[in-house]
This record gives structure tokens, sequence and C-alpha cells, in this order.
């Protein structure tokens, strides 16, 4: 398995957008893996998780084929993870070769609904001004987004294991955005088990017994850590949760030998550049995601 990490910022970027403080412009002045866009990872070259703002240009920039992902994993509908405006880019009229598969989007229902809410909002943009109709309907969205743009969705739920195309994906439920469903995801290829864990906090005891359940071991954890150095991150994990956690599957003895465990997902207000995240983090066996970090598992 190959992951690709398109993106390892939160949802204001890395340096942020209107943000000139003493991280924002280290990391401008050392540029490379210190820059941070929003979320999106690729699973070999056929399943994405997470369709943010940034994955366009992540996308031209690392050198990534979009007309190869079948699938697409929806963490949770906040707009650094979804934002389809660019997806009207996959009508006919944007492409000179016609050839494109159809997109299954797996997500929990509230994330469904924002999604065809962004997509009749695209809809409309596309069609409405010429006819002059009203937004599009419910029923109406879902037969355009099969039909237009070659999308079609799937609800999902915590606590279940789903085939999507080549791959097992066994759902968590992560503690972010209450009360919203929201995800993270162990993508097992029949091989190898990848736990992708971006914007959660502590999870239940549930969630723990899940992993369980399956009697599988990780090969890889890519695990949030989005507020670092501070104390008590709510949905999201810090330097002291975050490395808890990491005691925690030790404890239960859910990683394999030779496993490859990373924080991942910073934000520029408790987190520090690449080098002096590397220096936190190594003392305890844990890597640092960065923009176009390509891991082979």
């Amino acid at each position: 398995m190959r992951v690709t990490f398109l993106g390892t910022g939160a949802a204001e970027a890395y340096p942020a957008l209107f943000c000139n403080c003493e991280n924002c412009q280290r990391a401008s002045q050392l540029g490379g893996r210190n820059l941070r866009c929003r979320s999106s990872t690729l699973v070999n070259d056929d399943l994405l998780i997470d369709f943010g703002p940034d994955t366009a240009a992540q996308s031209v920039r690392f050198n990534v084929d979009l007309t190869r992902v079948a699938n697409l994993l929806i963490t949770h509908s906040h707009v650094d993870h979804l934002a389809i405006q660019d997806m009207r880019h996959r009508k006919l009229s944007s492409r000179i070769n016609g050839t494109l598969g159809k997109l299954v989007t797996w997500a929990s229902q509230e994330a469904i609904d924002v999604f065809n809410e962004q997509a009749r909002d695209v809809l409309m943009e596309e069609f409405g001004s010429r006819t002059g109709q009203l937004k599009p309907s419910r029923e109406e969205v879902i037969d355009e987004l099969g039909d237009f743009l070659l999308v079609t969705t799937h609800p999902i739920e915590p606590h279940k294991s789903y085939d999507v195309g080549k791959y097992t994906v066994h759902t968590i439920h992560a503690r972010h955005k209450e009360p919203e469903t929201c995800f993270n995801f162990i993508i097992d290829d029949g091989k190898t088990r990848f736990l992708h864990g971006n914007d959660t906090g502590i999870w239940d005891a549930a969630e723990w017994d899940f992993i369980e359940s399956l009697g599988i071991k990780l090969d890889m954890v890519a695990l949030d850590c989005t507020v670092g150095i501070q104390k008590g991150g709510g949905g999201h994990h810090s330097n002291e949760s975050f490395l808890a956690t990491r005691e925690e599957f030790i404890r239960r003895d859910l990683l394999a030998p030779g496993h490859r465990f990373f924080a991942h997902h910073f934000s520029h207000q408790w987190n520090f550049v690449y080098d002096d995240l590397v220096a936190v983090m190594s003392p305890h066996s844990v890597e640092i995601t960065h923009d176009g970090l390509v891991v082979e598992i």
C-alpha cells in the first residue's frame, strides 16, 4: 500500500491565510516541509480521503492523477475536508478525454446532506444562469450528480466494515464536530492496514473495543495532533493526548511489528515548524507527516 499525504494542515493552512505569528513567519521563511495545505490523503491511486479546498492544487503539485480515483471517503463536513466546488470539472465539457468512471463518495448522512447542498449550488451555477430556474430539488441534485458529474453517494455508519473498491474500510466514530457523525478509517487491502485518524479527540472505550474486535494489527497510523502544546483539544488531540493514545495502542497490542506511527494534521497556532516537531516526537518513535510525503507500507 502506498499512502500520499496531499495536505497535512488544519483549516487555516500553515502558514495561515491571514496570520503573521512566529510559526507562520518561520514556515514561510523555511518553506519545503513547513508549508501545509488543507487535509487530503491518497491511498495508492484509487482511494481518496477528503476533498478539501486545496485538492486540485496539491494534485498538480504532487503529480496525482485524480481521474484514477474511484472512491472518496469523507471524514466530516467541515469545509477544509469537504469543498466540492472543483468537482464541477468532472463534467464532460471540462474534459477533452471523455472517459471518466463514477466516483463513489462514502460519508455520514449529515456529510452527504452538506455534499448535496454544495452540489446544488454548483449545479445552479452551471444551469440556473442559463435557464432562470430555481435551485434544483434534492432528488434533482442526486440525479444530476450521477449523470452530469458522475458522482454517487453512499451513507456509512460507525463500527461497520464496508467493501470499498479493492479495500475493506472499517469505520471508527471520531470525536469531532458533534452532533455530526465523524469518522476515522482503517483501510485494509488484505495485507496491510492503515489507520487514518485526523480530526478526532480522545476516543470512547467503544472505539477501542471495535478496533480490537477486528482482530487485526495496524501497519501504519496517522493520528490527529492538531492542537500540539495546548492542553485539551476537544475535537482534536494535543501532544499529551496524542502520546497517551499511542501508548493505548501499544498496551492493547494493536500495532504490527515494524509499524510506522505518524503525528498528522497540524495547526499553526499550537504546533512548531517541521524540524521542531520531529525533535519533540522522535524520542517517542513518532514520525511527522508533511505535504507530499509518500509512505510505502
